[in-house]
């Protein structure tokens, strides 16, 4: 009797056993993921993005619906230059919170990289509805339309060069109107390059460098439209000015979005204000105003000697347009 009893006890204590190894595994501790993030955090701190790469992507493996831990994956990637891969952090950080205003803003500095002007002002315009406080979003906007106006610019390039060859009357106008247009050296000297830093904290220097830019490139565009409307009334049948100067609106149209943000930016930061310039003249001046001011908030030199380039470059242009 007492030998049954002992052999039952046995197989009790397999059974218990066998149902205790088919238990499901008990739930990861959330607190192992969040310390996981956190250390990744610390080394993204330090520019040690690969280590942070790789402690976000350890605590995505222990919870795949950590919003958190995706964005910040694809900040560290948008640091190395992997702007696809930030991007489609930022996307699952999305998918698992719609509303996750940083991964929206984040992913905008992606499309950036990427070249998706489109896709950027997209997502910058989805982090402002859900935070029109967010100063960043709105410089990279306005970042956003210049690149795109850019691109319209070189895409469209070609149409110009028939003007280039003609000499009479009309095609006078049309040439000069197209001069105003062709003058890249507005994108390597006037323009300031943005320092990562303007992802986080945006500089009022470097927001009122953008919109003087803007409003020196739109008044710039405002005479290449005079120029094709007079080379219209000249000679109707000038269709490719016709053409061009459709375009030329189109284009002038695309700076007033980039003042509007960087007048923003100016806006939300301290002892700021925008100006809404209403003729050309007003506009070289309100270029000219940007330029100062921001020579008057910046303490980088190499900013200072751009927007010193842009004033002399603006007055140089005013002259030969009043002569």
């Amino acid at each position: 009797m007492r030998k049954k009893s002992i052999i039952i006890m046995v197989v009790c204590g397999i059974v218990l056993l066998l149902a205790a190894c088919s238990k499901p595994p008990a739930p990861v501790s959330e607190e192992q993921a969040a310390q996981l993030v956190q250390e990744g955090n610390e080394f993204a701190q330090q520019g040690r993005y690969d280590e942070a790469i790789s402690e976000y992507t350890a605590a995505i493996e222990l919870d795949p619906n950590l919003a958190n831990a995706y964005l910040a994956r694809g900040q560290a990637y948008y640091f190395k230059g992997k702007g696809l891969m930030a991007a489609a952090d930022c996307s699952k950080a999305i998918e698992l919170d719609p509303e996750y205003t940083a991964a929206y803003y984040s992913r905008g500095w992606a499309h950036l990289t990427n070249r998706a002007w489109d896709a950027a002002v997209s997502d910058f315009s989805q982090a402002i509805e859900l935070d029109p406080g967010l100063v960043g979003a709105y410089n990279g906007r306005g970042w956003a339309y210049i690149n795109k106006a850019q691109w319209l610019f070189e895409s469209y390039n070609y149409l110009f060069i028939l003007f280039e060859s003609h000499s009479d009357l009309a095609m006078a106008f049309a040439g000069r109107g197209w001069l105003y247009v062709k003058q890249p050296q507005w994108e390597m000297a006037v323009i300031p390059d943005l320092p990562e830093a303007m992802i986080q904290d945006p500089d009022p220097a470097e927001a009122y460098c953008n919109v003087g830019f803007a409003h020196a490139k739109k008044a710039q565009w405002a005479h290449a439209i005079a120029d094709y409307e007079a080379a219209i009334a000249l000679n109707p049948q000038l269709d490719w000015s016709r053409f061009n100067k459709s375009w030329a609106e189109g284009m002038k149209a695309n700076w007033d979005p980039v003042i509007a943000d960087y007048s923003k930016v100016i806006d939300l930061l301290p002892s700021a204000s925008s100006f809404l310039p209403v003729t050309e003249e007003e506009e070289w001046s309100a270029a000219i105003d940007s330029y100062n001011k921001a020579m008057e908030l910046s303490q980088d030199p190499e900013l200072v000697q751009k927007a010193e380039g842009a004033i002399e470059l603006i007055e140089q242009i005013r002259e030969d347009i009043n002569r």
